[in-house]
């Protein structure tokens, strides 16, 4: 087995988060049972990060003005270069974190290009007492919407949990569901990655539509490397071994 890179998002901005005291215990306890993973953490206190300002740039042209006016764009390098992909929130309010949602929303083009594929995806939330099946539910799908294969999705309940318990259950867990994953494919991704595709495809260059849609995304699907593939499986396999050399 080759060297795997896991990437963790912590979604919180307390300096003495939980969160990432949990999610960085937890990442040393898989790298102490097994050298071939590596890990990167990034806690968005860390970072100056500035609210998605709904311009639609990303899905017309490609790219986040904003990423030159705050640390986005280091955060989203990483990300593209992990294996493993960890979202981690507090429950605030019966929800994800005011800045996990500023993460998603800087990362929503992703949902419409899939272009998080043939990636693995694990999500951990943390509560005093409630509310961890809704944010839990909501980093699962979020994942899932970018492209990731989402493996497994840990709950720290603090009333209920012993830290160090926690984490060497959960531990044990991430490295079996990575042990017995086979590829980069479920029924949810394949069926997204067939919507996606048709939607684009049945759109001409020429139709009286053009300029209605978000070209970018148009021009992406209609790539010919894309249109060949007859299954999500196959678009992540070329996605994992060529990287940013097949996009736009």
């Amino acid at each position: 087995m080759h060297e795997k890179k896991i990437v963790a998002i912590i979604g919180s901005k307390n300096k003495n988060s939980i969160t990432k005291f949990i999610m960085n215990r937890m990442l040393e306890n898989i790298v102490a049972k097994n050298k071939d993973y590596f890990y990167d953490l990034f806690c968005m206190s860390d970072f100056n990060i500035e609210y998605c300002i709904g311009c639609n740039t990303c899905f017309k042209q490609g790219f986040c003005p904003m990423d030159q006016k705050d640390d986005f764009g280091i955060i989203r390098r990483e990300l593209k270069k992990a294996d493993i992909l960890f979202f981690a929130s507090p429950v605030y309010g019966h929800n994800i974190s005011g800045i996990m949602k500023t993460f998603f929303d800087r990362t929503a083009v992703s949902c419409h290009l899939l272009d998080f594929a043939g990636k693995l995806g694990f999500t951990l939330t943390t509560t005093c007492c409630n509310g961890q099946e809704k944010v839990k539910l909501y980093l699962k799908d979020f994942q899932s919407s970018m492209g990731i294969k989402n493996l497994n999705n840990f709950e720290y309940i603090k009333i209920a949990d012993s830290i160090e318990e926690f984490v060497e259950i959960n531990t044990l867990k991430f490295l079996s569901d990575m042990e017995f994953n086979f590829g980069y494919s479920n029924r949810y991704l394949e069926h997204a990655f067939t919507s996606m595709k048709n939607l684009y495809i049945q759109i001409k260059a020429d139709s009286l539509y053009i300029d209605e849609i978000n070209t970018y995304e148009w021009k992406y699907w209609n790539q010919k490397w894309v249109k060949e593939c007859k299954s999500f499986q196959e678009f992540a396999v070329k996605f994992k071994n060529n990287g940013d050399k097949l996009i736009l």
